[in-house]
């Protein structure tokens, strides 16, 4: 598909609004809270923690920088509430300082959820649904554990996994996951299909991250076994094989998580080598993320997500990255732009209305852009597509559940082709 001169007029518009952005993260990027005016340190000797239903007094503690008695500076303090906050076990945090004592109150939220996610897509077959069921403070540790079924890219997938919180400064945090996919393949311009069938595991490491700085570690391994059944079309069969890979990934950490109002940017770099055993084929891949809440009243936000990611490919359309509703730009087809490379940024402007206590009334306006180059059914690379939308949504919070809610977005896509969409889901877009 060749991109056209109105194509290419939105790809102009595009970049111009990330460089907008990227001017306005420059100015906004600061915390959103004034700094304290006094230095120095404040002499700790007592920790008092109210609030707590299930979590363990010691879950806490081992999130300060040193064990009580000790010295600790202001910044030392605040990094101590965001680590609280980002366990997402609670929908209120408060931490103070008197008198020698560290005192924090919690409001905790129920933990035991099932998983019922759900997301139009822009057909019935591409639409993403999953249920299950995740204890994310097993044994008041703020470890999660959890299975669930999941049917996306047109078939079934199956997770289960157990994931240590990765907020302790003194201890590297395990996750380990096993994980069988089934997914359906096809392509925008060629009527070849196939199914792509994986079983294969991961195991994670996350390494401790100092008070003083930002930065964030981790490397997972990973192995899966691919089977290609179910191939119709007159092209070649993609191989059979192992995949082995070794995924380390770097993360610039300053946000704080927040039910309605996030603020603070977070930036993670993400590495793939790989190969496909069998078939003598490197699988490498690269992704750069970027996610920041700035805002702008005690209840708007202005949320920005860019996602670019690229692999590099032996002529197997198997091993690529995936556009569409979804995931990316709402509007855009589901399943069918299978891409060597692509970038997206998803913009939302939040504004929430509290009707009741925890629960809120969000309403939001946004717009997704981005770019990206698809494979042909051969393996072969088609020229850049150009792809954006316009629209509005509407979610209703219970900010006493973990990571659910009910959404709701209409969105009018306006390149590469005219759509309309309207999608149903339980979490946030991003």
């Amino acid at each position: 598909m060749h991109v056209t001169h109105f194509s290419r007029n939105v790809r102009t518009w595009i970049f111009s609004i990330i460089r907008y952005c990227a001017m306005v993260i420059i100015l906004y990027a600061a915390p959103a809270h004034p700094a304290h005016a006094e230095d120095g340190t404040i002499a700790i000797n007592k920790l008092e923690i109210s609030g707590l239903l299930h979590t363990t007094e010691d879950t806490i503690r081992r999130l300060l920088p040193r064990p009580i008695p000790s010295h600790f500076t202001r910044a030392e303090v605040e990094e101590f509430e965001r680590r609280i906050r980002n366990l997402s076990l609670f929908d209120r945090v408060k931490v103070a300082t008197q008198d020698g004592t560290i005192a924090v109150d919690v409001r905790e939220k129920f933990t035991l959820s099932p998983i019922l996610s759900f997301t139009s897509g822009t057909s019935v077959k591409d639409l993403n649904a999953t249920a299950g069921l995740v204890e994310y403070n097993l044994d008041g540790t703020g470890t999660q554990i959890g299975g669930q079924f999941n049917y996306s890219q047109r078939g079934p997938n199956v997770d289960v996994w157990i994931s240590e919180h990765a907020y302790r400064p003194d201890r590297w945090a395990k996750e380990v996951k096993g994980s069988y996919a089934s997914n359906g393949i096809r392509f925008a311009d060629s009527t070849a299909t196939w199914t792509r069938n994986r079983i294969g595991g991961e195991f994670e490491l996350k390494g401790p991250f100092a008070y003083g700085s930002p930065l964030r570690y981790e490397v997972v391994a990973k192995i899966y076994r691919e089977l290609v059944q179910d191939q119709t079309g007159t092209g070649a069969r993609p191989p059979d094989g192992y995949y082995v890979g070794l995924i380390p990934e770097v993360t610039w950490d300053r946000y704080h998580w927040h039910d309605l109002v996030p603020f603070g940017y977070r930036i993670a770099l993400e590495l793939r080598p790989g190969y496909f055993l069998g078939a003598n084929q490197p699988r490498h891949e690269a992704r750069l993320r970027y996610l920041q809440g700035i805002p702008l009243t005690p209840m708007t936000v202005l949320m920005i997500n860019t996602v670019a990611e690229a692999v590099n490919n032996s002529r197997n359309p198997n091993h690529s990255i995936l556009m569409g509703s979804i995931a990316g730009v709402r509007g855009l087809s589901d399943n069918l732009y299978r891409n060597r490379a692509q970038t997206y940024t998803n913009l939302e402007l939040r504004h929430a209305i509290q009707i009741a206590p925890r629960w809120a009334l969000q309403g939001v306006l946004f717009s997704d852009f981005g770019a990206f180059q698809p494979f042909s059914d051969e393996g072969s690379q088609r020229d850049w597509i150009g792809t954006v939308n316009v629209g509005a949504g509407i979610r209703v919070v219970p900010t006493f559940l973990t990571n659910t809610l009910l959404r709701v977005d209409c969105a009018q896509l306006l390149s590469p082709s005219p759509n309309s969409l309207i999608q149903v889901g339980i979490t946030q877009y991003f």
